[in-house]
């Protein structure tokens, strides 16, 4: 999941939930949604916090996915005789 995937409209899986975003050029009035098993629930007041944690967790994600590809071009240190 990235910010630009969420901010394109495409849903995100949240375990067994998906967020399903507003569309990018919507009036204000229109809020994203999550389903859990088929049934949707407009989100108001929490789809700004939501928004928020997803950013924070993209850049954790983005973070982690660097930092473990660095860590795998680590050349091999030789071993003590």
């Amino acid at each position: 999941m990235t910010e630009a995937t969420r901010k394109d409209g495409w849903a995100v899986t949240l375990g067994p939930y998906t967020y399903i975003p507003a569309p990018a050029h919507s009036s204000a009035t229109v809020n994203g949604t999550l389903t859990k098993g088929g049934c949707p629930v407009t989100l108001q007041v929490t789809e700004p916090v939501l928004c928020d944690f997803l950013d924070a967790m993209s850049v954790l994600q983005n973070d982690l996915a660097r930092r473990w590809t660095s860590a795998t071009e680590w050349p091999a240190l030789a071993l003590a005789e």
